[in-house]
């Protein structure tokens, strides 16, 4: 049994949304029996809930129960570094390796789409203010030669293979004067970069927005602190049992929204989708004093990347820490410790501006938004995948279940076109008529590389994801010898 640690440290971006519905249960009891349960409550979950309601015929809504086995929205979309960044082009030439250029396009315009869509839907809503929502640029900062050389050969071969015209590449753009890249970086000894659109939002406070408008219609009731511990296959009257430890509910459709804890209630997944661990803190700043969301690379693996939230927060999120996690990294490879920090980071966020910040004009050390035990520092389970990709669509052999889980940490610009390509399927198969929302025809069709086939999940059952870990280990510790790693901190020696 997987089930998520039930004592996780405190994060900002739960702490200082101080929402009402974190612990909401609609009723006191659970129903006996709804149309469709949904395990998880995070963005997965509550997009999903969002689109079946958005997709359905008018007066169809399915009746839906969302489970929770934690705090609403208590796991990875209450822990994550806010960005909604897709990778324009910086994976191009793996995925263009792996399934041909027009297969790697599909796959970046389905990230980018999402840019539109976030703006389309809370627009929409009228939320896009109360979810601190963004859209500017963004910028993979190359802090070496390594760096560089990387980066600008992925956006060299894009160029290449599409040509200039092609409407991705033309949205990115590089820096290579030193002086300007450091002054548009703004940080410290960048040497070029790379700049592409990308958007900024309050992952927390964006899924209870949306929970608050689904338990308004009445078709939706919300249960915290609710873990589904088992789920049966359909029986003969075409019902699923969900068990809880709070009593029994019976659905005709299960949707696992769980991501890094899939293989809780599908076995299948154990070997194809587990644990990695990253950590942010919050920073005090002058309002408005990094002007862009971004990245800094030293290598493939040493990374930091930040953001401002926009007034009248103004705090700045930090995340990655490589620099100082590198040098152990069982940390951050298939770890599930979210109750415990990372050993020296709050020490390492502390003198970030500092250090790398061109001009910081804040405290020195930097002060947290919160203190480190009230969420000013945190640690957050995200999913890892072991083909990097998730996993979306019916569960086959397993009738009336679906799964979009495994976003590989990276699921802001893939989730919510992911639950706008399941929820008509999930329509569909409760014989429920569906109709397209303008918002959902901004995705493209679900890329290929995310759909949870048969042929796909049997493929990878004999993938060694030990072997996996342990090369994941080795780089690490490879990047923690080059020179920009720096020795290991006596803290992570001790």
């Amino acid at each position: 049994m997987v089930l998520p640690i039930d004592n996780p440290v405190k994060s900002f971006w739960i702490e200082g949304a101080d929402s009402h519905l974190r612990n909401h249960r609609s009723t006191p009891d659970l129903p006996d029996v709804v149309d469709v349960v949904i395990v998880g409550s995070g963005y997965t979950g509550a997009t999903m809930a969002y689109w079946l309601d958005k997709f359905s015929a008018e007066g169809s809504t399915p009746s839906m129960v969302i489970l929770e086995a934690r705090d609403i929205c208590g796991g990875a979309t209450g822990r994550n570094g806010g960005q909604l960044r897709p990778h324009y082009y910086s994976r191009y030439p793996l995925w263009a390796s792996r399934f041909g250029s027009d297969g790697a396009l599909k796959v970046i315009k389905h990230e980018a789409a999402h840019l539109a869509a976030f703006k389309a839907l809370l627009e929409a809503e009228g939320l896009a203010e109360e979810v601190s929502f963004k859209l500017g640029e963004t910028f993979d900062a190359a802090m070496s030669e390594e760096a560089w050389a990387r980066l600008k050969g992925a956006y060299e071969d894009m160029k290449k293979d599409i040509g200039e015209k092609g409407d991705i590449i033309k949205d990115c753009r590089l820096i290579e004067d030193p002086n300007e890249a450091e002054r548009f970086t703004q940080m410290k000894g960048c040497i070029a970069a790379v700049v592409h659109p990308s958007g900024q939002v309050w992952p927390y406070k964006f899924v209870h927005a949306l929970l608050q408008l689904l338990l308004k219609t009445g078709q939706v009731n919300l249960q915290a602190n609710t873990p589904a511990l088992s789920v049966s296959q359909q029986d003969a009257d075409g019902l699923i049992t969900v068990d809880t430890p709070r009593g029994k509910i019976k659905a005709k459709t299960v949707i696992h929204a769980t991501n890094r804890w899939a293989s809780h209630l599908l076995p299948e997944f154990g070997n194809l989708i587990y644990a990695g661990r990253g950590t942010l803190a919050a920073i005090k700043a002058p309002q408005g004093f990094l002007k862009n969301t971004g990245a800094q690379h030293w290598d493939s693996i040493i990374n930091n990347y930040h953001l401002q939230l926009p007034p009248p927060h103004n705090t700045i999120i930090v995340g990655g820490a490589k620099p100082l996690t590198v040098h152990d990294p069982k940390q951050y490879v298939n770890n599930d410790r979210e109750d415990e920090q990372f050993r020296g980071v709050p020490d390492f966020y502390a003198g970030w501006p500092k250090r790398d910040v061109v001009g910081w004009t804040g405290r020195d050390p930097a002060e947290l938004e919160r203190s480190v035990e009230e969420g000013g520092v945190w640690s957050g389970v995200y999913s890892t995948s072991i083909d990097s990709f998730p996993f979306v669509g019916p569960v086959p052999k397993n009738k009336g279940h679906f799964v979009a889980a495994g976003f590989a940490g990276h699921g802001m610009p893939r989730i919510l076109g992911s639950t706008a390509h399941l929820a008509p399927l999930v329509l569909a198969d409760l014989g429920v008529k569906s109709n397209t929302p303008s918002t959902a025809t901004i995705f493209p069709p679900l890329p290929e590389p995310f759909q949870a086939t048969e042929e796909r999940i049997q493929r990878l059952q004999s993938v060694d994801a030990l072997a996996k870990f342990q090369k994941e280990i080795d780089e690490g510790l490879v990047s923690s010898k080059k020179p920009f790693a720096g020795p290991a901190p006596q803290i992570l020696l001790d």
